[in-house]
């Protein structure tokens, strides 16, 4: 079976309309028709609640499309694995490599890494700094990359 990790603005995409919205659905879909394992790190779900608030303070959905939304991500079954000592030195690793600030972008980059699965992000900027740094499977979601599962 094959493993995708994805980050947490690919599933928002699924219940908020943004640019790559339609990309996204398409994406799942395939995932799902493939029978690919989503996972991500723990703080996937965090990211996921705390965008659908940004978005919700923004005006962009109401309260109660981030709440229907919310349980519509919950459902996709995205296996979020916690941290062990050696992913959090490994996200220091990847921060340090691409010269983030933080390393929240780069616990989904060590995750992927440690399980030897593909990585999908809507972040143009952590998509391409991850594939100069040699990451291949880095994929940006609207991207030209080869659309592995």
């Amino acid at each position: 079976m094959t493993i995708t990790v994805i980050d947490s603005n690919l599933a928002v995409a699924l219940v908020v309309p943004l640019p790559y919205s339609e990309v996204a659905g398409q994406r799942f879909r395939a995932w799902k028709e493939a029978g690919v394992d989503l996972c991500a790190p723990t703080l996937w779900g965090y990211e996921v609640a705390s965008t659908l608030r940004q978005m919700t303070v923004a005006k962009v959905i109401s309260p109660r499309e981030a709440l229907d939304g919310l349980h519509s991500i919950l459902v996709l079954t995205v296996q979020e694995i916690s941290p062990t000592p050696e992913l959090h030195q490994e996200a220091l690793r990847w921060a340090d490599q691409l010269g983030q600030r933080v390393a929240y972008d780069a616990a989904y980059l060590a995750l992927a890494e440690q399980l030897q699965a593909h990585f999908w992000t809507a972040d143009r900027r952590l998509a391409n700094a991850a594939q100069q740094a040699g990451a291949t499977w880095v994929h940006w979601i609207g991207g030209d990359y080869p659309q592995d599962p």
